[in-house]
């Protein structure tokens, strides 16, 4: 697509919007088509803010190598773009996020705030680094396919756990 901007937003709004479809359909939830179109909305607003903290970290990552601060190599830099960037940038996009999808409260949920920060340490750190290894191009592409693949893996332990919950309260009968 000729515009990066566009684009981030398209792929986000379709990728990210369809993990949270899969994650309910996953953990058997209610399915809201409100909620769908809203998500759809959010997830593109996130692409693009996503976007831009993309491009804004590799020419951060790029300018400290150029210094000699931190060496050289594409599998080097392509992890240093993705520890600033789920250090500097994905906590914040977090709270974003869940402010968006809480708008209408206008507050942040916490419940659930210290597992979602801890997914920048055992899935998005090694999850952009691959990210970060591909070309710019490919880039945003495969962090909404990974935004999907959250979806999924969250959907599926979040089912497992209302299992071993209604198991239980089924022992306890």
């Amino acid at each position: 697509m000729e515009n990066p901007l566009i684009s981030a937003m398209i792929q986000f709004a379709i990728l990210g919007t369809a993990g949270e479809v899969v994650s309910k359909i996953i953990t058997k939830s209610k399915i809201s088509i409100f909620k769908v179109i809203y998500s759809i909305f959010v997830w593109g607003i996130l692409g693009v803010i996503i976007k831009f903290a993309f491009t804004g970290f590799n020419g951060f990552v790029s300018e400290l190598v150029s210094h000699n601060y931190l060496p050289t190599g594409k599998i080097y830099q392509a992890f240093f773009k993705s520890l600033f960037t789920n250090a500097f940038f994905g906590p914040w996009l977090i709270v974003i996020h869940r402010f968006l999808d809480n708008i209408s409260k206008l507050k942040v949920p916490t419940d659930g705030l210290k597992g979602a920060l801890f997914t920048l340490l055992w899935f998005w750190l090694p999850a952009h680094t691959v990210t970060f290894s591909l070309p710019i191009e490919w880039q945003i592409t495969l962090a909404a396919v990974w935004s999907f693949v959250l979806g999924l893996i969250l959907g599926f332990f979040s089912n497992k756990k209302a299992k071993k919950i209604d198991d239980k309260v089924g022992e306890n009968v």
